[in-house]
């Protein structure tokens, strides 16, 4: 497995936010968390996953998954399509931007992926809100550029 697939960031607003906290349920708590951190989940925040995979995943009954998923919809915090089994986590591209242009490269063919007409129109808008050129100033300076920073006195051992 890549690093990228070994671990995704969750902000730690979550606990503060008006629509995590109308959550009826530990159940509909932990399904969010589930949408965020699963193995199904990837680097733009829209997946397929069928009911049959999440109630394997989470060990519980159909209508259970069904209830604590249409809690976590209804709070505003995914996005599904039935048709296509795909789920969109909302706010996921605010909270995990493109860090480079690789990886807003990366992203497009996600997104350009994505089965659901609706999910992919709604996650491409999400992208270019946050701005794929936020990804080129989160670069890192090559070898030999110099920044304010690293031309200071002291780390430029003059000092």
């Amino acid at each position: 497995m890549s690093r990228a697939g070994k671990f995704s960031m969750v902000s730690r607003s979550v606990w503060r936010s008006a629509k995590f906290k109308s959550l009826p349920s530990d159940r509909a708590r932990l399904l969010f968390f589930y949408f965020l951190t699963s193995d199904h989940q990837n680097g733009i925040g829209c997946f397929r996953l069928p009911d049959g995979y999440a109630i394997a995943d989470l060990g519980w009954t159909l209508p259970e998954y069904h209830v604590a998923k249409g809690d976590v919809e209804g709070a505003g915090l995914i996005d599904t399509d039935p048709d296509t089994d795909e789920i969109y986590v909302e706010r996921w591209m605010q909270n995990n931007p493109p860090s480079n242009k690789n990886h807003a490269t990366g992203m497009r063919k996600l997104i350009f992926g994505i089965e659901s007409d609706r999910l992919r129109e709604k996650a491409e808008g999400d992208f270019l809100e946050v701005g794929p050129e936020t990804a080129v100033e989160t670069e890192r300076p090559s070898a030999g550029h110099y920044d304010r920073l690293s031309n200071t006195r002291y780390l430029s051992g003059r000092g």
